[in-house]
């Protein structure tokens, strides 16, 4: 049987741990890419301790002179060079002072201060601290949900499609197994029991179909007998009766073949109707202790056999113990199997009984002519039979079968070293206490 199995990881611990992961990456990322680029344009901008030192000189003839130097804070101490005028490489002489004043500016805006290629490295750098975190989120999003969906979905699902294929292709010899316990697990664990469901199912419905056709095949051979007598008297009688040529003792010889053909054709009818009734039949296995019930069934047995002059031999190795039992199931798959030895035993039918590994083995045998080749060949299906009667028409091997299936348990054929029949019946009897 193919088998399709993998073996995985719980998928919510493994969904977690796919969606934290990626959080934890884009975070990181998101915060290394804001800081260096914070660090770069930090770099891009001149030193923010620096300011303007702005100089305004008022003459006594009331005219101003204005000068700013770049200076930076803390160097107060530094010198700066004094601020004077030439003309034609001789110093002007400026009029007399009267006051001087001074004030700082402080450079509120560097990017001013920028070169062109400066202003759009710092741009560049601004939108990366947008647009990179987004990206990353993006990325990861779709990276987690490709790994999830590659390790834990895909195969799980491609599984199932496959199982499903198998199941419309009405071919269920294979086995779904996913070893996890998860959700898929679950499903595809549902998906197992739903295909052995069908597998019995069908399994029941072809062994129906084909014990339908065995039941047709076999009385159809049945009925072949009786109705060629009731048609051969009833030519016979059309002939011979507006002649005058029947006298009524042999009237009276054709009414009573002609009944007994009528009295079997409706005993077919009836054990075909048991037949029908045995597929809605219910077993109600009920506690049962195994000795005192085979004592007792062999006890019935031991007198039909007595009134017919067979001896029976009842041997009993079955243990001592309670077991779940239909009685009435198991007595009449005996009945029907020790009806048929009986009436092909010569002097002794053996009736055995054993119980292992929770079935009951029962074993009966006679020393008959044992069972035909053609019986044999049919095994485990309906039996065909040359010979008919009253007591027997090859129905009861059948019930029998059909009855120890519903038992969960089965119905053999063979034949011994004496050549005699033999029939082993096992059906389900599990122990309780």
């Amino acid at each position: 049987m193919e088998k399709i199995k993998i073996r995985n990881a719980s998928l919510r611990k493994s969904f977690i741990y796919a969606i934290c992961s990626t959080v934890a990456i884009v975070v990181l990322l998101s915060l290394v890419t804001i800081w260096s680029c914070l660090s770069f344009r930090k770099w891009l901008l001149p030193d923010s301790d620096e300011v303007f030192l702005n100089q305004t000189i008022v003459y006594a003839d009331g005219t101003e002179k204005r000068s700013q130097m770049r200076v930076k804070l803390g160097d107060e101490e530094q010198q700066y060079p004094e601020i004077v005028a030439y003309e034609d490489g001789k110093e002007v002489i400026e009029p007399e002072k009267k006051i001087a004043k001074y004030s700082v500016d402080k450079i509120e805006n560097s990017y001013t201060e920028l070169t062109p290629k400066r202003k759009l490295a710092y741009g560049v750098t601004g939108a990366a601290m947008v647009g990179l975190p987004m990206m990353y989120s993006l990325v990861g999003i779709l990276i987690c949900a490709f790994w999830f969906y590659r390790k834990k979905l895909d195969m799980p699902i491609r599984i199932l499609m496959g199982a499903t294929e198998n199941i419309v292709n009405q071919n269920l010899d294979f086995s779904v197994e996913y070893d996890c316990e998860d959700e898929m697990g679950a499903l595809c664990t549902s998906f197992e029991k739903m295909r052995k469901a069908l597998y019995e199912n069908n399994r029941k419905l072809w062994g129906m179909i084909e014990e339908r056709k065995m039941l047709q095949a076999s009385v159809a051979h049945d009925l072949r007998n009786p109705i060629a007598i009731i048609q051969g008297y009833t030519e016979y009688l059309q002939l011979n009766l507006s002649a005058g040529k029947i006298g009524k003792e042999q009237m009276a010889n054709i009414a009573s073949n002609l009944s007994a053909s009528a009295k079997r054709l409706d005993q077919y009818t009836n054990s075909i109707r048991d037949i029908n009734h045995l597929e809605e039949l219910e077993i109600a296995p009920m506690p049962n202790l195994l000795p005192d019930l085979l004592e007792e069934i062999s006890d019935d047995f031991t007198v039909i056999a007595k009134a017919k002059g067979i001896e029976v031999v009842f041997e009993n190795s079955a243990p001592h113990c309670r077991v779940m039992i239909d009685t009435q199931v198991f007595y009449r798959i005996l009945e029907n199997i020790f009806t048929n030895a009986l009436r092909y035993a010569k002097n002794e039918i053996s009736l055995s009984f054993t119980y292992e590994n929770q079935n009951l083995i029962t074993v009966v045998s006679d020393d008959g002519a044992g069972f035909t080749k053609k019986a044999l060949h049919t095994e485990d299906r309906y039996i065909y039979t040359t010979e008919q009667s009253e007591e027997h028409m090859g129905i009861g091997i059948t019930i029998s079968r059909i009855l120890c299936r519903k038992h969960g348990g089965t119905l053999s054929l063979a034949n011994h070293s004496k050549h005699g029949a033999k029939v082993t019946i096992v059906i389900e009897a599990l122990t309780v206490s």
